[in-house]
């Protein structure tokens, strides 16, 4: 699992409205309306548990719109909470379409900044690829793709070509990603202007869990990459 926990520093979830834009079900926990600033967030294969609550209720807190996409809306909740039936419920996602639907719901609702966690991440990897006009932040993705039925080509594929302006944030640990996946995706960001990696010393996948580390250097990373999220955001 990602994240299935709230970590110090960020905020309860707050109260939302669920909206959908043409077949693409999300939550609007915008508080500040008038804000020209519009993120959204795609979560991870958990979908929209209290961790994803909690980041869009920050968003929000910062006077920012902010709304959570729901991209399990059509597959209903998790018949458990656990790596199993998460992954039973993501193989019967369309990437593809999902994605279309994304990219719609961006320019319909005139989103500025789109951030994506894990398989979020790699949707955020395809919309840049297709040049969808918003920023584009990705907490550890996976480059060299995911298995499913309905998938997408892996981002290794296409990142050298890259016009899109991609922000990722990644742990040099993150063993799930893989070591030497992360190595080369660093490498292909010193001579990819379009993407801009931070990788964090010593931490690993879902490292924003470290927020509530004892470990002051992985703490310290979690805060800096937090830091570096809203500043692409914004």
């Amino acid at each position: 699992m990602c994240h299935d926990t709230i970590p110090g520093g960020l905020p309860t979830p707050g109260p939302y409205q669920i909206k959908e834009s043409k077949g693409l079900r999300y939550w609007d926990f915008s508080t500040n309306t008038d804000s020209e600033v519009r993120v959204a967030l795609i979560t991870d294969i958990y979908g929209c548990n209290n961790f994803y609550q909690s980041m869009s209720t920050y968003f929000a807190e910062q006077g920012w719109q902010s709304h959570l996409i729901d991209l399990f809306s059509e597959l209903g909740e998790l018949k458990e909470v656990s790596r199993e039936a998460a992954f039973e419920r993501r193989h019967k996602l369309n990437d593809p379409l999902c994605c279309d639907r994304i990219a719609q719901y961006i320019v319909d609702n005139q989103i500025t900044a789109l951030v994506g966690f894990c398989l979020g991440g790699n949707y955020v990897f395809e919309l840049a690829r297709r040049n969808v006009k918003t920023r584009h932040i990705a907490y550890y993705p996976f480059p060299a793709g995911l298995p499913t039925e309905h998938g997408l080509d892996p981002a290794f594929d296409y990142l050298e070509q890259l016009q899109t302006e991609v922000t990722v944030l990644i742990g040099d640990a993150d063993d799930r990603v893989g070591l030497d996946n992360v190595t080369r995706l660093k490498a292909i960001s010193e001579s990819t202007a379009a993407l801009k990696v931070k990788v964090y010393p010593g931490s690993k996948h879902a490292f924003l869990e470290d927020l509530d580390s004892s470990d002051p250097d992985l703490k310290r990373n979690a805060e800096a990459s937090l830091v570096a999220c809203l500043e692409a955001i914004a």
